[in-house]
């Protein structure tokens, strides 16, 4: 599903968000709807300078599209993202008519 242009408008179902990205201060974490229309805050995750890990955020997102924010909240916080992963799942051919 990595080519936006078979989309056919099935509902799907956004579980798993895993990132590798360091920085310094807390990472904010949210999934978004087109439009944000709908939204889902996920829980933040603890910046360090250096780790070996790549957490994984469980998220319960269900739309037809999605975008994942990330943000940090004061002017000193910083975060890189080398790699991140959504974990998507179709559940649903579209909308009842």
């Amino acid at each position: 599903m990595a080519n936006g242009q078979n989309f056919t408008g099935e509902i799907l179902h956004f579980h798993v968000v895993r990132a590798r990205v360091t920085g310094v201060g807390i990472l904010d974490l949210q999934l978004n709807s087109l439009d944000d229309v709908n939204q889902s805050v996920l829980p933040s995750m603890t910046l360090a300078a250096s780790t070996n890990r790549e957490p994984t955020v469980l998220a319960n997102f269900r739309d037809q599209r999605g975008q994942l924010e990330f943000s940090v909240d004061t002017i000193n916080e910083y975060f890189i993202i080398s790699k991140f992963v959504i974990f998507i799942k179709p559940i649903a051919t579209g909308y009842p008519q």
